[in-house]
Formats: structure tokens, C-alpha cells, sequence
């Protein structure tokens, strides 16, 4: 009896140590699963806020309010009793996913906006349309190669037709640099026109 006993506690100890080497086998690939599908997620998400926001912005230039500047703020100048910007409505829609999205890196503000234009040749300016490109440098929570690298830019364009104006200073027929527009991104699909087109650019500059 006592050496049956014994056999059963051998067998037991093995199967213990064999359970905890295949949990350390498995294990990291486990986390790594999940980790790949919360990045993954939070990286779709990133997307359609980035959506929202070309949408918002477009709706704020569609009514003829001003290109304004990066880390503007809409709430901010609705709040002050001014009209929101496109910048200001773009970067609140992109910061209301912080920490995961934000358009400020410090006290820096990031440009988000590739270009901002008006398109059309009609004499009613009601019949033009603007169309708007936001490109954001995305650093996902881990960096799938082939799929996510890091870090990936997300760029989506969205065109909507004018219900008001811009100001005759709020546009210009060149195409514009600098700030308030992202020197660092390369132009996006589609590119930018080059016929037909105004700019927005902020009056008295930023």
C-alpha cells in the first residue's frame, strides 16, 4: 500500500510540473493574443474617430467658419462666444478618445489637417463643395508588422457641399505650407486639387 502510495505521488508531482511547463509555454502567447486584439481594437477605433472628426471639420468649413489654428479648441470658442473653428472642431472630436488619441504632444500642438480646400467654379458659391483631408500619426499598443506598424497614419477625407461661404480672406489660390497645415505628412489619397481650388487659410495667420 505504501508503494502504491508513493507511485501516486510521483505521477501526481509529474503531472503538476508537466502543467506548469506547458502554462509557461502557452501563457506569453496567450497575452500576446489578447494584447493583439485589444491594439487591434483600439486601432479600429482610432479610425472611426478619425472619420468623426473630417466629418465635423468639413461640417464647420461647409458653414463658413475659418480654418483657424492647431490646439484650437471648438468648445473653448463657442463658450467665448466666438464661432468654432475647423481646427477647433477636429482636434476636440480627435481628444475626446485621450489618452489613446491627442492632438497635443506637450504643450506642442500637432497639426492634423494635410489640406482644407474649396472646389467648384459656380458663380453661386452654395454649389461648391469643401473637402478636407485629417491625417494622424497613430502608435498602437503593440505593433503587428505587416498590419500595424508604428508608428501608422490614418488619414481619411471627406468632402461636403458649401452652405456658406468662406471670407474673402479665409482662402487663398495658392496652395499653402506651414502651420495651421501638417508639414510633416505626405499628401494623402486622394491628392490634393490643383484646379478649381481655393485654400482655406486662417486670416491673420497662426
Amino acid at each position: 500500500m505504501k508503494a502504491q502510495a508513493r507511485a501516486r505521488g510521483r505521477n501526481c508531482g509529474g503531472r503538476g510540473g508537466q502543467a506548469l511547463v506547458e502554462t509557461a509555454l502557452v501563457l506569453p502567447l496567450v497575452l500576446l493574443l489578447l494584447f493583439g486584439i485589444v491594439s487591434y481594437g483600439l486601432y479600429i477605433n482610432a479610425v472611426a474617430t478619425i472619420q468623426q472628426a473630417v466629418r465635423v471639420g468639413s461640417r464647420t468649413a461647409a458653414i463658413g467658419d475659418t480654418l483657424g489654428c492647431p490646439g484650437d479648441s471648438a468648445a473653448t470658442e463657442v463658450a467665448q462666444g466666438h464661432h468654432a473653428t475647423v481646427y477647433g472642431a477636429v482636434d476636440d472630436q480627435i481628444n475626446h478618445d485621450k489618452p489613446w488619441l491627442n492632438t497635443r504632444s506637450g504643450s506642442q500642438a500637432r497639426p492634423v489637417i494635410s489640406y482644407a480646400a474649396i472646389l467648384g467654379t459656380s458663380t453661386n458659391p452654395q454649389q461648391n463643395y469643401v473637402i478636407i483631408t485629417v491625417a494622424y500619426r497613430y502608435h498602437p499598443l503593440i505593433a503587428i508588422p505587416a498590419l500595424m506598424p508604428n508608428p501608422i497614419e490614418i488619414a481619411q477625407t471627406y468632402q461636403m457641399m458649401v452652405q456658406t461661404p468662406q471670407p474673402s480672406n479665409g482662402t487663398t489660390s495658392t496652395m499653402p505650407t506651414g502651420s495651421p497645415y501638417d508639414e510633416t505628412a505626405q499628401w494623402t489619397q486622394p491628392m490634393p486639387p490643383t484646379t478649381h481650388v481655393t485654400y482655406l487659410t486662417q486670416p491673420g495667420g497662426c
